[in-house]
């Protein structure tokens, strides 16, 4: 693998993300019964926005940074920067990844796995995260550990699934293994982050989550720029199965509010909605 988050840590995509994690999460918790969180692609904990390869980026500058000076008041995503403790006209000097957002929401009946294929960044995680809760680092395949490690003894909880999709058939795969996992275990809430690269590369990701005919799916979509602006990466897709109570609406809200601090004014666009019913035709 080449893909090196530290370039990209505390971009747009990475906030649009952790909002919609960190929701999720709270939502799970507002009942007292202990939730078992999976991470399949988890990084380290903690990403210094100050290292070179953040600063020649430029990334976190144009994402994090900037919505720290522009939205820092924003109710919709006051939860959001409490987790990362964002400071009015202070500066983020690192950037948690999941796995510390995640080790950070847990309570003390809570557990929680992450798992990662790179081992410098798997032993980083173990050395960086600290929790009141039960926290593990696997180093190894996140679409293994979907098959290892559901349905957990909770019965409740979180699955995020955020590949860095430098292979072709990252979708291909990560559909596959959600598939599986659902069957394994259809009462989880799964997160799933995708990149919006243009208007028809994101319809087909939405059309070929809808083929799986799985109920309960709602997609949260992201853009700062035009769909075909060919630069790259336009826009952040979330796909949540299972969304907690309320998702729909904060999301709408917390994303329109990144759009407004992050976006220049005119471009892209935010998208939340039920990509399919509570329940599917027989």
């Amino acid at each position: 693998m080449n893909y090196r988050h530290i370039y990209h840590a505390g971009n747009f995509a990475d906030v649009a993300k952790h909002v919609g994690l960190m929701y999720c999460l709270g939502a799970l918790q507002r009942k007292d019964s202990a939730i078992f969180v999976l991470d399949t692609h988890a990084g380290r904990g903690f990403y210094d926005l100050q290292a070179p390869e953040a600063q020649k980026s430029g990334e976190a500058d144009r994402g994090i940074q900037r919505l720290i000076e522009t939205g820092l008041g924003e109710t919709a995503l006051a939860d959001y920067f409490a987790s990362i403790r964002a400071r009015r006209g202070k500066r983020l000097p690192r950037y948690p990844g999941s796995p510390a957002l995640i080790a950070g929401a847990l309570r003390l009946q809570d557990r929680a796995l992450f798992v990662e294929l790179m081992p410098a960044e798997a032993r980083a995680a173990e050395r960086e995260i600290e929790s009141i809760g039960r926290v593990r680092t696997e180093i190894g395949d996140g679409y293994a550990a979907l098959k290892a490690f559901l349905p957990p003894e909770e019965r409740r909880g979180l699955v995020l699934i955020d590949p860095p999709y430098e292979s072709l058939d990252e979708l291909k795969l990560m559909l596959q293994a959600f598939a599986e996992a659902y069957r394994r275990w259809p009462g989880g809430t799964y997160l799933m982050w995708y990149p919006i690269r243009s208007a028809g590369q994101r319809s087909m990701v939405h059309s070929r989550f809808e083929a799986l005919r799985i109920p309960k799916m709602l997609f949260a979509d992201l853009a700062i720029h035009p769909d075909d602006a060919g630069i790259g990466l336009a826009g952040s897709g979330l796909m949540i199965v299972n969304p907690p109570y309320g998702a729909d609406d904060h999301l709408k809200d917390a994303y329109a509010a990144i759009h407004r601090g992050i976006a220049t004014p005119g471009a892209g666009y935010v998208e939340v909605g039920r990509l399919t019913p509570e329940r599917m035709a027989q």
